[in-house]
């Protein structure tokens, strides 16, 4: 596909994201209006409102407003009400909070992670035995399958005492850090203990079952069952029947599937039937090894790109993860399809993996105004929050893509905001714009690193950490207030999983 033919897919795609026009109000006069509007519905509206955050630097995550210095926020309930600037009068509140030198951010929507909080831990404190991971060097396509294997049974080895200790604790790292929205994409856990772990938290989650049947020897044609596809699928249904749009506002489901030379044809068109009765996002990794079409095209004559469009997979309701590897060709029909894909930047090089720069995919995409996501990825321990992941997108892609313009601090927020909401389809979220859902960041920047900075958002991205964040707010509740949890006391949630994880390893170690 050539540059000006993709430019033209990518431009004619609704993304559903808030776009200024040439001919637009400016951002100032957009904030008047909208306070203007807010204050023409009278008082009775007024005695709705609830809180006010006043004095704040505030990124929105809106390319038609990002920035607004000295700025004020309300939020009704759940709902962000009226943003603005502090020249302009903010609509009465009935509790005002003043964030002088503090830095509001959008929640951070974490589209791809793994709950593995379970595995037993054999990472040795020092690097002197170290040697390449089953990613490194390509991948090795048969050792990953048959792990992936291994790893869809553990939730299965967990009594649910311990599945609940152990998923509040790996949720409770998240949020700490700033996600107020995760996406589950197969865990060592069951969907039931997230889901309820999640709830107990007050965030946001989509959550999945860790689906993966088969495997692909290094030699051969024909792929080796390793795990029980049906019973597997009959999970997903379970999880989609008890979870998908729950009462809670918070929880939805997501039929997933680990990489796709993990899956057989069975399985995969199982994901997508399910996910159509439901009308749910559904995920999958997919071209992220360079060693995966080779492998496919040995056991199913395709590779895995054109496996899965073969299988008729493909729509707007697909999450792509870790998509670096393909033809031209074969990324157009990604993109003409709808198909939203998210990288995780900060996590390849851990594991040895070239996929930022390899094929350069994902500046690329960026460069053509594709709105990437950004993710964390997961592991058996914490390996950073999404501060981390779009630190990592901010300089990783720019360096991939030899320019600074490619992913500049205000777009590597929205790869992990509103870019995030939009591949999981989840509109309402990943933004601070009048109507959105009140999820909330906060940062104390009262600290030596800002003083001379006059851009706060890029001081954070470079110089801070997930250990930073002061608030967050999901649907307009505080659950995390001075960096603690408002309803966990968090020594006892850790003590907690570090009974369960004592007992559950008994049971799991190989």
């Amino acid at each position: 596909m050539s540059c000006c033919a993709l430019h033209r897919v990518l431009n004619t795609r609704d993304y559903n994201l808030s776009t200024s026009t040439a001919s637009g109000p400016s951002q100032r006069t957009q904030g008047k209006l909208k306070l203007a509007k807010s204050l023409a519905d009278g008082p009775q509206k007024h005695k709705e409102i609830r809180t006010l955050i006043t004095n704040a630097t505030i990124y929105t995550a809106n390319p038609a407003a990002p920035y607004i210095e000295n700025g004020w926020l309300a939020f009704e309930g759940d709902t962000i009400i009226a943003v603005g600037e502090n020249t302009v009068q903010p609509p009465y509140c009935d509790n005002v909070i003043d964030r002088s030198g503090f830095l509001v951010l959008p929640g951070f929507v974490n589209p791809h992670w793994h709950e593995s909080f379970a595995a037993p831990n054999f990472e040795s404190p020092t690097d002197q035995d170290l040697t390449p991971t089953a990613y490194s060097q390509g991948g090795d396509i048969a050792a990953l399958g048959g792990l992936f294997g291994f790893i869809s049974n553990v939730g299965n080895l967990l009594t649910k005492e311990e599945a609940t200790a152990i998923a509040r604790w790996s949720l409770w790292t998240q949020l700490r850090s700033g996600t107020t929205t995760l996406g589950d994409l197969g865990s060592a856990n069951t969907a039931d203990a997230m889901a309820q772990a999640a709830i107990d938290l007050g965030m946001r989650l989509f959550v999945s079952r860790w689906c993966s049947d088969i495997m692909i020897p290094a030699e051969g044609n024909k792929a080796i069952e390793v795990a029980d596809c049906d019973g597997q699928i009959a999970d997903v249904e379970h999880l989609m029947k008890t979870w998908h749009n729950h009462s809670s506002g918070l929880i939805n489901g997501m039929p997933t599937v680990m990489g796709t030379f993990g899956s057989s044809d069975k399985q995969l068109r199982a994901i997508k039937a399910i996910a159509d009765d439901y009308s749910a996002t559904y995920a999958m990794h997919l071209g992220a090894l360079r060693n995966e079409d080779d492998a496919v095209k040995r056991v199913f004559k395709r590779s895995s790109i054109s496996r899965v469009a073969h299988l008729g997979l493909l729509s707007n309701r697909l999450m792509t993860v870790h998509t670096a590897y393909g033809s031209d060709q074969e990324f157009s029909g990604l993109l003409e399809a709808g198909v939203h894909i998210c990288q995780a930047p900060g996590h390849y090089g851990q594991l040895g993996e070239k996929t930022l720069s390899e094929t350069g995919r994902f500046s690329k995409l960026l460069q053509e105004n594709y709105p990437l996501a950004t993710s964390t990825d997961g592991d058996i321990n914490y390996t950073g929050g999404m501060t981390e992941a779009m630190r990592a997108a901010h300089l990783g892609l720019n360096e991939v893509a030899n320019c600074n313009t490619c992913c500049p601090p205000t777009k590597a927020l929205m790869t992990g905001t509103a870019f995030g909401a939009s591949a999981l389809n989840l509109n309402q979220c990943g933004q601070i714009i009048s109507g959105k859902q009140a999820d909330l960041v906060l940062i104390d920047a009262n600290n030596w690193r800002y003083k001379n900075s006059r851009h706060w958002l890029r001081t954070h991205l470079l110089t801070g950490s997930s250990n930073d964040i002061h608030s967050v707010y999901i649907a307009g509740k505080a659950v995390v207030d001075n960096y603690q949890s408002t309803r966990f006391n968090e020594n006892e949630l850790w003590q907690d999983y570090l009974t369960a994880a004592e007992s559950a390893r008994a049971r799991i170690r190989p």
